[in-house]
């Protein structure tokens, strides 16, 4: 067994209630991230910001409540975990596409998951907006500023 395979990568996920956790990356996303980690130093910073499906509460009967979270962290541990994240994460970019993103981490999950999944993803593409619109706000107020100066200039310059 390589060393590769006794590594775990961890993530902290926020939940749109604030609340944090970590959860251990699922084997087929890890393995993918290993891989990611070969010829990207930043590895973890494309990652961090993502968000991914998560389950909420222990696995019955292989059905588990689930959500979506933002990847707040990034750790690499030898420890595995008991609570796994899913394989399905969209970026900020592809949320902004909020029927796409939606459809593709609803996956074939159970109606309450979906539900759940359609709920978290609304608040992190709300947040997403309320960020871009602030961002925006910002640069209005730059521009203004400066037009305000640059008036006060040509002002000054006539009399």
């Amino acid at each position: 067994m390589t060393r590769q395979h006794r590594r775990y990568i961890w993530f902290l996920i926020e939940f749109p209630n604030g609340e944090q956790k970590w959860y251990c990356v699922s084997k087929v996303l890890r393995q993918a991230l290993f891989l990611e980690s070969q010829t990207n130093r930043e590895w973890k910073n494309t990652m961090i910001g993502n968000y991914i499906t998560v389950s909420t509460r222990e696995y019955i009967n292989g059905h588990a409540p689930l959500t979506v979270g933002k990847v707040k962290k990034i750790n690499i541990s030898s420890h595995r975990g008991s609570n796994w994240t899913r394989n399905q994460f969209v970026t900020p970019e592809h949320l902004l596409d909020f029927r796409g993103a939606y459809n593709y981490l609803k996956h074939d999950y159970l109606s309450y998951n979906r539900f759940a999944i359609w709920v978290a993803l609304r608040y992190w593409h709300n947040e997403l907006k309320r960020t871009q619109i602030r961002k925006k706000q910002r640069q209005i107020r730059r521009i203004r500023w400066n037009l305000k100066k640059i008036a006060k200039k040509a002002t000054k310059k006539s009399q």
